[in-house]
């Protein structure tokens, strides 16, 4: 359901990680950033909250965490 979205502060950075991910065959989509998050990327990482956990760790591993995790709900994003 890709309930959560991983906002990272660059494109570059997201495709590293985007990279990473699929590495470690981790689910996840690449969509593009919703209007509030445009200002620092245009890419953002959508993932579901089972996988979320490892998706963090892997990231982690390679010193390339997101800048914000934000939650899906019904009245936009909240920040997790």
């Amino acid at each position: 359901m890709n309930n959560y979205i991983l906002a990272f502060s660059s494109t570059h950075k997201v495709l590293k990680a985007e990279s990473l991910l699929k590495d470690s065959s981790i689910a996840f989509r690449l969509d593009p950033a919703p209007s509030d998050f445009t200002d620092y990327c245009e890419l953002v990482i959508s993932i579901d909250a089972d996988y979320l956990d490892k998706a963090l760790k892997t990231l982690e591993c390679k010193t390339l965490s997101p800048k914000s995790i934000y939650k899906k709900t019904s009245k936009g994003y909240i920040k997790a």
